[in-house]
């Protein structure tokens, strides 16, 4: 994304947090941030648009810095994982990032609602692929009412204490809510009782065009393949930051281009593929099935 682009994307969510989304213009936006309106239009076909892409970029910003916790951790640590989602919460308040989801969800625009509503399931996946890092893989079936009743908690929570203004740090929200779901967890277990099944989750997944890093293949190639980087490098800190700062690229280049660079995403997947590491794993090749159904390649 070049830097310009960046900047008015930096500037609409400045002004969506001040004067909420519906009050803020597209001439606001435009004049925030010193641009033409033809330039505006080059980036971005309607404010919608950039909604998304602010969106996204808190979406990309806050996976990046969630993912470095886990750098030369323990995958199964339950407090990494604590510590992930206490960052989370964090950073979606730094970002105000439920003042715009629900600006969005009282608006007129379908599609944005829509976008939204599908983003939703992203946290809710992400929280259960870490359950099967962390839980013993006979809990595997009872995994998914795990992840509902979890995430359900702590959103829950979250809105209670501040509709009742009451100040309940995250950590001992993250804690409580953990705390209750290992006994949920063994509760269902031992009476073999669940309501959903692993083999349904990825309907949850939103379906869009790829542009925007929503599809079903691409978005979870590339989750598998993070969690399989953490756990091939070790202690070698370097090239585990290397690679992951590469499926970033790939990531972002594809999310937030409208014509993204196929020579330098091709570039970037041909320097993982000498990784020997991985190169060979099930994970590197999902997702390298993924790229070629959109028609980019290794390097040869």
């Amino acid at each position: 994304m070049n830097k310009k682009k960046r900047y008015v994307i930096d500037k609409a969510h400045e002004l969506f947090i001040e004067q909420g989304y519906h009050a803020t213009s597209i001439q606001d936006i435009i004049n925030r941030s010193g641009i033409s309106k033809g330039s505006f239009y080059n980036y971005f076909s309607s404010k919608s648009e950039l909604f998304k892409a602010v969106f996204n970029l808190i979406k990309v910003n806050m996976e990046m810095e969630r993912d470095k916790l886990l750098i030369g951790e323990d995958i199964k640590d339950m407090n990494i994982f604590k510590e992930q989602i206490s960052f989370m919460v964090d950073f979606n308040k730094r970002n105000r990032l439920n003042q715009l989801i629900e600006d969005v969800l009282v608006s007129n625009d379908p599609e944005l609602i829509k976008f939204i509503r599908q983003s939703r399931f992203l946290f809710f996946h992400w929280v259960y692929e870490r359950f099967l890092d962390i839980f013993p893989s006979d809990k595997k079936v009872y995994l998914i009412d795990c992840a509902v009743m979890f995430t359900g908690i702590i959103q829950h929570i979250l809105h209670t204490s501040h509709a009742l203004k009451k100040t309940i740090s995250v950590k001992q929200i993250v804690n409580y809510t953990m705390d209750r779901v290992i006994v949920m967890l063994e509760d269902i277990s031992a009476e073999g009782i669940h309501l959903f099944a692993s083999e349904n989750i990825n309907t949850l997944l939103p379906q869009s065009d790829y542009n925007n890093f929503f599809n079903n293949g691409l978005s979870i190639a590339t989750l598998n393949l993070k969690k399989m980087i953490e756990k091939s490098f070790g202690a070698d800190e370097e090239k585990r930051a290397a690679c992951l700062s590469l499926l970033y690229f790939i990531q972002e280049e594809i999310m937030n281009k409208k014509e993204p660079r196929k020579f330098l995403i091709e570039s970037a997947l041909s320097t993982l593929k000498n990784s020997e590491e991985f190169n060979s794993l099930e994970e590197y090749i999902q997702y390298e099935q993924s790229l070629a159904s959109m028609k980019y390649h290794p390097i040869s």
